[in-house]
């Protein structure tokens, strides 16, 4: 229940607007956010590469009406390209579809998303597209299909497993040669469409581990479930696949000595790190996956209140 209201709560305007302006929440939420300028996220991936992490960034902002923000997103996610060109670091990108216009126009989405792969390709990284709510899926799906079979291979996307849909998914965009990113998935779905209990939702995610681990391209594993993670290197010895073959990712703020435990483990971990003004929405979709993220906000909110 908590969940589902934190996540209906993530949509709401009003408290958006009333968080954004709240010094002391948008300082708190700095803790999964890497900041709001382009910089800041450059800084924060130096750090992490310097550790032994690789980095994808994501430009925050998504659930775009206008075609002239849709723009702006995408010029925002070539400039990142280029300057992560520039400064040598290592780190892909991470796009919304909702941010680059697909609830304006499908056939505007693909060319920014076009635009944004082919500015990877030159600077010699990859795109993966973010998986929103289930009402994107087939659309976010589309993109990804028809851009690669228009010669955009650098593209790929994210699954959540706790769709029923995700299995077969899986198999149509490996056949295709996307790589992916399997997660559980981060928004409120009914039953009628995705799985409700958290042994179901682990479930499905080992089954499209296993079946990635054997057929994939580069799997890319997003969890923060140490079992999980442990479940997902005894999958990869029993099929004899090698280290070099799949990575583990996770959130920027999540768990950091579980990251640099997987590090000293000799495994390839990437760090998703967001930034941008448009915090407020991914911020609290973090507090309803994990209890732990709502406590330490908390702790954190009422500290600099009495401070």
């Amino acid at each position: 229940m908590l969940r589902r209201a934190l996540i209906a709560a993530s949509g709401s305007r009003v408290l958006r607007r009333i968080a954004e302006d709240a010094a002391v929440a948008s300082s708190v939420a700095g803790r999964f956010v890497a900041g709001t300028t382009l910089d800041q996220a450059l800084a924060a991936t130096g750090q992490l590469n310097r550790a032994g992490m690789s980095v994808t960034l994501d430009h925050l902002g998504e659930a775009v009406h206008d075609a002239a923000v849709a723009a702006r997103n995408t010029g925002a996610y070539v400039a990142a390209l280029d300057a992560v060109h520039h400064a040598g670091l290592d780190a892909s990108v991470s796009v919304k579809p909702t941010a680059v216009g697909l609830d304006v126009d499908q056939e505007l989405c693909r060319e920014h998303v076009a635009r944004i792969c082919t500015r990877a390709a030159q600077t010699g990284t990859h795109v993966t597209l973010d998986m929103e709510g289930s009402q994107h899926t087939q659309g976010t799906l589309d993109l990804v299909l028809d851009l690669r079979g228009k010669g955009q291979d650098n593209l790929g996307c994210a699954v959540q497993a706790y769709l029923y849909r995700t299995e077969h998914d899986v198999r149509v965009l490996s056949g295709a040669g996307a790589s992916l990113r399997l997660c559980k998935g981060a928004y409120a779905e009914p039953s009628s469409i995705a799985h409700q209990s958290r042994t179901d939702v682990s479930a499905s995610y080992l089954r499209s581990a296993e079946w990635l681990l054997q057929h994939g391209v580069h799997p890319r594993f997003a969890t923060h479930d140490h079992v999980l993670i442990g479940r997902i290197r005894d999958l990869a010895v029993r099929h004899g696949v090698g280290l070099d073959r799949f990575e583990l990712q996770m959130l920027y703020g999540v768990r950091p000595p579980l990251q640099r435990r997987i590090v000293d483990a000799g495994h390839r971990l990437r760090v998703y790190v967001p930034y941008g003004q448009e915090w407020y929405p991914y911020f609290v979709r973090r507090l309803a996956e994990r209890p732990a993220n709502l406590t330490f906000f908390l702790r954190a909110l009422v500290g600099r209140r009495g401070s």
